[in-house]
């Protein structure tokens, strides 16, 4: 038996029930529905039916027709071995369908959809997050170090549903590194080293060199003024 099926049917309160391999007589309503198939099948192929829209209307035709009104030898025996005795011609499934006084009751469809939807265990680490299939989701930190419950649909593991007792579920998602969190981010534009085009200090000590040659220039030598020679 499947844990997962199990686990499914239990969720929507259906015992799951499996009949021993070789056993037609614990599956003989199924089988025999098998042999209604059959046979209107052999009708269809007389029928020539060619298009899928034409064998779904005489498919509907024929169970409400003939198999829903006629009347079933087994529901006579069923009758029979409690020990009531039933009328000619005997009952229908649709009649013994309408005798039927219980009410019927509707699932909503998010909670079957839940049901079926596979179920694991997993431990929430220090970060509140927990791993799956390889992957890092992020829960919650109110969980860290708790074993929570894990939803999800094989075919879309982008998000899973983080269930606790106690709490709402969660709707984890995967957690993304982006380009901050990298070991070596790419460094901005701005601040990058840029080669320079110019020494400004260089520039500055030719500039006042300049300066300093034209102060030299400007002043008096008294060398052709001494005195005697001197």
């Amino acid at each position: 038996m499947s844990l997962q099926l199990l686990r499914s049917t239990s969720r929507l309160g259906i015992r799951l029930r499996h009949a021993r391999p070789y056993s037609g007589q614990s599956k003989g309503k199924v089988e025999k529905f098998h042999q209604v198939v059959d046979a209107f099948l052999a009708e269809a192929k007389a029928k020539k039916i060619a298009t899928l829209e034409d064998l779904n209307r005489y498919w509907q035709c024929y169970l409400e027709e003939y198999y829903l009104k006629r009347p079933h030898d087994g529901i006579r025996e069923y009758y029979e071995s409690l020990g009531t005795q039933v009328a000619d011609p005997g009952i229908s499934p649709e009649a013994e369908w309408n005798r039927d006084s219980r009410p019927l009751t509707f699932p909503d469809a998010a909670v079957v959809g839940e049901a079926f939807l596979h179920h694991e265990t997993r431990e929430v680490n220090k970060g509140g997050c927990i791993s799956f299939q390889g992957e890092t989701y992020e829960v919650s930190a109110a969980l860290i170090g708790a074993t929570v419950e894990i939803a999800y649909d094989p075919m879309n593991t982008e998000t899973i549903t983080v269930n606790y007792q106690g709490m709402a579920p969660i709707c984890a998602h995967k957690v993304k590194i982006g380009a901050f969190c990298d070991r070596k981010p790419e460094i901005p534009a701005s601040m990058l080293p840029q080669e320079a085009e110019t020494s400004r200090f260089l520039d500055l000590l030719e500039k006042q060199h300049q300066e300093s040659r034209k102060r030299a220039a400007d002043a008096i030598s008294y060398g052709a003024f001494r005195k005697d020679g001197e």
